[in-house]
């Protein structure tokens, strides 16, 4: 398993002098479900504007009771990629491939915030490549379970993780943030980690969430995926408005770009999926999120927002004969072009 990982993930940005990087977008993402909170950690480059420069970027983000954090953005002069690929730094944070998963080191000093953290994989990662993305195009590589062992300090708490499950995903693509696409994705990890299921969902859509283009639910149980539902074998439901604001918006000047509230996360989202002699259900109920936002690409006028929302999940069915029945934890990601 560990030979798979080592050799599926590696960096993909263009840094090289023959390379092109207009329209080049790429970020790695990991989300901690801690015993005491959830917690993102982005490293991300982007190629912005007419300019054949990559922008880095270092995102975290963690849920205490409320979502809180930083979005910080760097020099293009403040990043290095390694010859082998496997090693991102921006600034004083890193990101190093590991043959068993990776090793993250935080560095924001300004915003309080800092930590280091080993994510150490235990299941197989799972490649998509170019899914379509309005005229764009976006591969992702994912690993649905690791374990966290380290610390990480954020709004004067420091919170420890000994073996806490995990989620990665690794993104690369062309397009324009604001082209006609949005997203729904989460990840879904169960309360104790003795259980052995781990689940991935993704709907894709137009910018207006009126049309579905692709969806799909990703079932692993212990290492090795146990169902893949697409398209027509996947339903989902999205039901009522979760009360309330977003905790916070970041960066914290784009609160003034935004109108209140809107856009806002649904309160329940009800994922089913069959195969086969297979049935599985999952329902999320949202519990409070936190909005991520920048200037569109694409339109002057507009605005592109990630809303990165924690909550419930309880997952049932059955799944190659197996009864599946658990409570667990998501992160559900609704993104609005």
């Amino acid at each position: 398993m560990t030979a798979i990982l080592a050799m599926s993930d590696f960096l993909r940005a263009p840094t090289h002098g023959t390379a092109r990087p207009r329209g080049f977008k790429e970020w790695q993402h990991f989300v901690v479900h801690g015993r005491g909170g959830h917690f993102l950690i982005n490293f991300s480059l982007n190629n912005e504007g007419a300019n054949d420069l990559l922008v880095p970027r270092v995102i975290v983000i963690g849920h205490d009771g409320t979502w809180t954090g930083v979005v910080e953005r760097f020099d293009d002069a403040d990043f290095d990629v390694a010859a082998n690929l496997g090693d991102l730094t921006i600034g004083g944070n890193r990101m190093t491939l590991r043959p068993d998963g990776y090793h993250v080191i935080i560095d924001l000093p300004g915003s309080g915030i800092s930590g280091e953290i080993d994510f150490t994989s235990v299941s197989r990662p799972f490649v998509v490549n170019n899914q379509p993305l309005g005229e764009g195009r976006l591969s992702w590589l994912f690993v649905p379970r690791l374990r966290a062992t380290g610390w990480l300090r954020i709004s004067g708490d420091e919170h420890r993780f000994d073996g806490d499950l995990a989620y990665h995903d690794h993104n690369w693509g062309r397009f324009q943030w604001g082209d006609d696409f949005g997203w729904t994705w989460g990840t879904i990890l169960p309360r104790s980690s003795h259980d052995p299921w781990s689940m991935v969902f993704l709907q894709m859509t137009d910018r207006k969430r009126l049309r579905c283009l692709s969806k799909a639910l990703y079932v692993w149980r212990n290492e090795e995926p146990a169902g893949l539902y697409r398209h027509s074998a996947v339903q989902t439901h999205f039901r009522g408005a979760l009360a309330g604001g977003a905790d916070c918006t970041l960066p914290a000047p784009m609160r003034m770009l935004l109108d209140g509230d809107v856009p806002g996360v649904p309160e329940v989202v009800e994922v089913t999926a069959s195969g086969g002699e297979d049935r599985v259900r999952a329902e999320f109920r949202s519990q409070s999120y936190a909005r991520l936002a920048k200037p569109s690409e694409v339109h002057l006028d507009r605005s592109i927002v990630l809303c990165e929302t924690n909550g419930t999940v309880h997952v049932s069915g059955s799944i190659q004969g197996e009864d599946v029945d658990f409570v667990g934890d998501g992160v559900f990601e609704f993104f609005y072009g």
